[in-house]
Parts: structure tokens; sequence; C-alpha cells
């Protein structure tokens, strides 16, 4: 994910989740799609982006036009089925499709401005506690895994039942991200996903990740800088290696966090990125 956004560059198909999550044009990013319906989270990931992009650019109907011309008529009727057999009231109407192909629908569907911001509080809250903090969720035990997946993984999963419901939940977790960010920047749930590691195996479409990744932007963008130096010991390296690359930032809050990083005898975050990264980038950005 982080060469994508550093370097802008087109790798192979194994790159198409990190494109439709990263790129500024989704439009442009849906029309190169090749092969779309396989695997199919590509396309909840898009929906995902088409929620995000009317909230923050306006109602679109080119954009569904653009995703229902790439994925096919019969695909994208069969996932919003899909997705509204299983779901809330609340869920099933955001899977309706003429919630996204008509903006007078749109426009009465957002109107209940406390519905919605009590639905999105209320759903990341649930995601925050049971996925997040492991509340409640099933973990799989070793002989599980391997009959699952083939492989033993050291790190303890979810159940395969767990991972179902996490996936059929998370259109409907993005979309009341995107609406928090969109509209209560404020609300103290964007923080707790933004500071919040996940200890489990990550989805493999790095979909939870993702939620973090918007969440820690959105924090920033709001605060300023001086979040991510304030709360040094609960941000992983790559994600701050994430955020250099996503917003601008001065000299000086730069030397704030380089000061802030080289003070501390060991991060407590530990992954595959050093300090030394952060610096190099750092430097780079005030060149």
């Amino acid at each position: 994910m982080l060469h994508v956004v550093e370097t802008g560059q087109r790798g192979t198909k194994g790159y198409r989740f990190s494109y439709l999550q990263e790129s500024d044009d989704i439009k442009a990013e849906i029309q190169q799609l090749e092969d779309p319906n396989n695997p199919e989270p590509l396309i909840d990931l898009t929906f995902c982006r088409l929620y995000d992009h009317y909230f923050s650019h306006g109602f679109d109907s080119g954009l569904f036009n653009t995703l229902q011309d790439k994925f096919g008529h019969a695909a994208v009727q069969s996932y919003l089925g899909r997705r509204q057999a299983c779901s809330s009231a609340f869920q099933a109407e955001l899977s309706d499709i003429n919630l996204l192909k008509d903006e007078v629908y749109w426009n009465r569907f957002i109107a209940d401005k406390e519905r919605t911001r009590k639905y999105a509080i209320d759903l990341l809250n649930f995601y925050y506690d049971w996925w997040l903090l492991g509340i409640g969720k099933e973990k799989s035990e070793p002989e599980e895994q391997i009959e699952e997946t083939e492989i033993e993984d050291p790190i303890v999963s979810a159940t395969l039942a767990e991972w179902n419901k996490f996936h059929a939940l998370y259109p409907a977790l993005s979309f009341a991200l995107s609406y928090l960010i969109n509209h209560h920047s404020d609300s103290d749930i964007i923080q707790e996903i933004a500071l919040t590691n996940l200890e489990d195996v990550p989805d493999i479409w790095t979909k939870d990740l993702w939620l973090q990744r918007r969440a820690m932007i959105a924090c920033v963008q709001r605060n300023g800088f001086v979040f991510v130096t304030e709360n040094l010991c609960q941000i992983r390296y790559e994600l701050i290696y994430y955020v250099l690359l996503k917003t601008d930032t001065n000299p000086a809050e730069l030397n704030k966090l380089k000061e802030a990083i080289l003070s501390e005898d060991e991060h407590p975050m530990q992954g595959m990125m050093e300090s030394e990264h952060i610096i190099e980038l750092m430097e780079k950005l005030v060149a």
C-alpha cells in the first residue's frame, strides 16, 4: 500500500485493491479494472468509494453508471440483493439501487440527519468493541484455521462465521465512517478507530486497516499533525509514513515529530518499519 501511494506506479493485478482504496480518480480506476467481478471484494471496495464520493463531492449518477457498466447490471443487482437479505432496515435501504442512481432518493435518505448520525455512531462503536477490541468475537482454534485456510497462523484469527459477519457489515461501516468524517468530524469514535491497532489477522484486502487510515487522515486534517506527535506511542510507524505521504505538513510540525521519535528508547508499536524510514521521509519532504 505504501509503495502504491508513494510511487504512484501500477503493478500486478494483486494491487487492484490498493488502487481502488487510494486513487484520487475513482472513476478512471473503475474503468481500468480487468475482470472486475473476480474476486468479488473489488465490487465491495468500489461501492465504499461510491458512498464516500457522494459525501465528499456530491451526488454523481455518472459515477454509479460507470460502476454498473464495468461490473454489469446483473452483478450489481445480485451484490445489492445479497446485502439486503442479511442486514438491518437501515442497511437494506443503503443497499437499494435507487439510492445510488436517483439524486432525489439519495437526498431524502440522508435528510434525516439525526437518524443517520445515530446509526453511524452506534455501528462504529459496535465495530470498535467487537472487531478491534475483540469483545465477544469468536476466535478459531489452530485446527480450525488449518481446515479453513490450510495455514496455521501464529496470530489468532476470528472464526469463519465472524469473518462473514465482518464482510456483510463492511459497506455499512465504510458508509458510517464517511458520513461522520464529512458531517461530524469531532466524533470520538473516529479518533478511537484511528488510534486502535488491530491485534488479529487483518482482512486480506486490508479493509479494516483502510478504515483506520481514513480515520487517521481525518484526525490529522481536523487537529493538525500535532495529533500524531501527541499520540505517537499508539501509532504504527507504517501509519505515520502513510499520513506523511497523504497530508500537507510544515517544517515546524515535522521537526516536532522528529524530536519525539528520536527521544523514544523503543517504539511500542513494533512493525516492519524502523524510525530511520520516517526520519528519511521527513527530510525528503523538507527538502
